[in-house]
């Protein structure tokens, strides 16, 4: 998994001492995916990204051991989401094709394409088992496929 830090970071060790300077290195590092993540499963927050970092600052005291904080990071970020976005609302055709599968699909595809996690990863951070994923990854791709949508 390429875009994960080392589970004992220590940018995240000092984020959970309120050190600035680690939260502006975690921030620097994890903001562009975040960010591209919500961007198509959850655009209003996009709106309020001071809550985004909140609550997933405030989850760092929180993250077990062994689960690199990237995982736990856009956890936090997705449990902030209630509303699933309309599919019209972006101009970029693969948003709109993205948002039109299954909030599951949605979720996984958003979550391997952009966050580029594995199936393992992406079952932590929506909840779900790893079948599940692998599941609803092969749907959605193959839905995308069929609309000549491809990730």
């Amino acid at each position: 998994m390429p875009l994960t830090l080392a589970l004992e970071d220590p940018s995240v060790a000092g984020a959970r001492r309120g050190d600035p300077l680690a939260w502006a290195d975690l921030y620097e590092r994890f903001h562009p995916i975040l960010e591209r993540y919500l961007e198509v499963v959850n655009p209003a927050a996009l709106e309020d990204m001071d809550a985004v970092w909140s609550r997933a600052g405030r989850s760092l005291g929180g993250q077990p051991e062994g689960v690199p904080p990237l995982l736990w990071l856009l956890r936090a970020a997705r449990d902030g989401m209630v509303v699933r976005p309309d599919p019209a609302s972006s101009d970029d055709p693969a948003v709109r094709a993205i948002r039109s599968l299954t909030p599951v699909e949605m979720d996984v595809v958003a979550l391997r394409v952009i966050a580029g996690l594995d199936e393992d990863d992406t079952a932590f951070v929506i909840g779900r088992s790893v079948e599940r994923v692998r599941s609803a990854g092969h749907q959605g791709i193959a839905k995308l496929q069929r609309n000549g949508q491809a990730a």
